[in-house]
């Protein structure tokens, strides 16, 4: 019989207990196992609780991955309390909106290194400031232990576990709120559809900051599987990066499709190198398929690829589609998004919300997220509670993604709204026009987004200024503002932009001057 959760605190303790021997955290040095990661998880608790903090509670995570952090979310989730992770590498004023939007009283970092940026953060959020250390765990006492398992008890599935910020069109970031009960869903369905067991080693690719680490975290040490993390300095090193998952003897890949075309460009991405993947999932952007055919060449004896879709504000993933050679018959465009996973219903809607073959998904159902956090405005522009017969009362969530549908698979056709993914990260190109348009000199901007050939693209900025202007002192200055992923290739200086004859930009004559 399966057992029933309401809450992921009592989720993961009953698969730490079950996997008690077996190896959750990975790293080249040590493994740790689920033992140890739940008796971290009680100190941390007890320390949270000591900072007075309690259910509804948000603490924001400046992390580096190390065993200290995964602990610490595992903690928050266990007593209701709401985390949040931060990119420490952002830009002060980007991170302080983010705090300060969330709500967030307590910033914990878990590495020296980051601790200038995070003090600094900290003071000007008025925030107090903790750092993971093992030397810092407090003991736990039993009676800590009933008072946790007390207040455990008392986190229902519509509690708020995390909050995601993507890229918002006004300039500021969007925080997306990701109930218990839209992980509890998603981990099931994870685990049942890539047939997880606690033989996996899922390599932990993406920042804990982006949407694709809830698969590995979730779907990783909810299972009994174990985590291999991927620090950021590997990113930047693709040999390095393809020798680690590999000797780390990963079983799990999933990534955005821009590092597997990176990774396959420089000849590091071999079935010899990896020897033990079973699964290559890819998201979070399209691959096309003359692109796919290569990785597929060379995997499809040894790997099942996957691509998946779904956006943040329906807990990571909504849709898997297995490829197959059949997918190569035509060489055009990108792979399907497959079938929706049993959580979601759906409509597609064309511009009158009329049901359609071709038109915009809006997904419906119990993995829809709570809306964006703090944020009511924006929320009821994009989440609606439906009250037609068929979906009484449910959730709906507004993707602004064009899809068709055919004999029941959905076909990715392209986005409604200004909103792009580039490297595996959703940008509303509205937040770098609002950031350009903050800098000295100044008039106007616009950002559009050019696919440079079929598998890469570039973000191109275009400025209005009435004085000269450096290229490179705008992108230094537009670094304060902005993540590096956000900040355009080029950015064209003119005295004026293009008009169409509403006196609106004119994008589209915009990518005529590049």
């Amino acid at each position: 019989m399966t057992e029933y959760f309401y809450n992921l605190g009592l989720s993961f303790s009953t698969a730490a207990k079950t996997h008690g021997a077996c190896i959750a955290l990975r790293y080249p040095d040590k493994q740790y196992s689920y033992a140890d990661l739940l008796g971290w998880v009680e100190s941390l608790a007890t320390r949270l609780l000591a900072n007075n903090l309690q259910r509804g509670d948000v603490i924001a995570i400046g992390g580096s991955k190390s065993p200290l952090s995964y602990a610490l979310m595992l903690a928050a989730l266990r007593l209701g309390v709401v985390y949040v992770n931060l990119d420490v590498a952002s830009p002060l004023s980007r991170n302080l909106r983010i705090v300060k939007l969330s709500g967030a009283k307590h910033i914990f970092y878990d590495d020296p290194e980051y601790f200038p940026a995070m003090e600094e953060l900290a003071q000007s959020s008025h925030c107090k400031i903790l750092s993971l250390d093992f030397e810092a765990l407090p003991e736990v006492a039993s009676a800590d232990r009933e008072l946790q398992h007390n207040l455990m008890q008392k986190v229902d599935g519509a509690t708020i576990a995390y909050v995601m910020f993507t890229s918002g069109s006004t300039g500021e970031p969007k925080g997306v709120a990701v109930t218990h009960q839209n992980v509890l869903h998603f981990i099931s369905w994870g685990i049942a559809r890539f047939q997880i067991g606690n033989q996996d080693n899922f390599a932990n690719i993406s920042p804990m900051y982006f949407d694709n680490s809830v698969f590995d975290f979730y779907v990783g040490l909810f299972s009994g599987a174990s985590l291999t993390p991927v620090s950021r300095k590997l990113l930047t090193s693709p040999y390095d990066l393809v020798a680690h998952v590999g000797n780390m003897q990963c079983t799990i890949w999933f990534s955005v499709p821009s590092m597997l075309i990176y990774l396959m460009a420089m000849k590091a991405m071999t079935p010899k190198a990896l020897p033990r993947l079973r699964r290559i999932i890819f998201g979070g952007e399209g691959y096309p398929k003359s692109e796919l055919k290569k990785l597929f060449d060379l995997f499809h004896t040894q790997a099942i690829l996957v691509n998946v879709y779904g956006p943040t504000e329906c807990t990571c993933i909504c849709s898997a589609y297995d490829i197959s050679s059949h997918d190569f018959t035509d060489l055009e465009g990108l792979p399907p998004l497959g079938q929706l996973n049993q959580n979601f219903d759906y409509r597609i809607l064309d511009d009158q919300d009329e049901d359609a073959k071709v038109g915009e998904l809006c997904l419906i159902g119990p993995n829809v997220a709570a809306g964006y956090f703090n944020d009511l405005q924006r929320t009821t522009s994009s989440f609606f509670t439906l009250a037609i017969p068929r979906f009484f009362m449910k959730q709906m969530y507004r993707t602004g993604d064009i899809v068709r549908e055919s004999d029941g698979i959905l076909y990715f056709n392209g986005r409604k709204d200004n909103q792009i993914k580039h490297m595996g990260y959703r940008i509303e190109l509205e937040e770098i026009e609002h950031a350009l348009a903050k800098l000295p000199g100044v008039n106007q901007s616009a950002v559009i987004y050019q696919r440079t050939n079929a598998a890469y693209g570039k973000l191109v900025g275009f400025i209005a200024s009435a004085t000269e202007i450096d290229e490179k002192d705008l992108k230094e200055k537009l670094g304060d503002l902005l993540p590096d992923y956000m900040i355009p290739s080029v950015i064209i200086v003119r005295t004026d932009l293009p008009k169409n004859a509403n006196g609106k930009v004119d994008r589209q004559k915009l990518g005529t001057l590049i």
